[in-house]
C-alpha cells in the first residue's frame, strides 16, 4: 500500500486489517460466478481516527 499518512488526521500509524462478520471473515465472490472460489477482504485503516484508506481482495488472480 502506497499511503503511509491518514488522509483524515495525517497520524501515520496505518494497519492492516480482515473484516470480520461476527461468526467469521466476509468473502468476495466473483458477481459473474458468485459459486466460484472466494477471497477474503483486507482493509488499511487508521489507528489514531478509524479511518478507513481502503478494501482489498487478498487473491484477486483467482477471478
Amino acid at each position: 500500500m502506497k499511503e503511509k499518512v491518514c488522509p483524515k488526521c495525517n497520524a501515520n500509524q496505518i494497519e492492516k486489517g480482515i473484516i470480520n462478520a461476527g461468526s467469521g471473515v466476509v468473502h468476495m465472490f466473483s458477481y459473474n460466478n458468485p459459486r466460484s472460489q472466494s477471497s477474503p477482504i483486507s482493509s488499511y485503516f487508521c489507528l489514531n481516527c478509524g479511518y478507513i484508506l481502503g478494501l482489498y481482495v487478498e487473491k484477486p488472480e483467482i477471478f
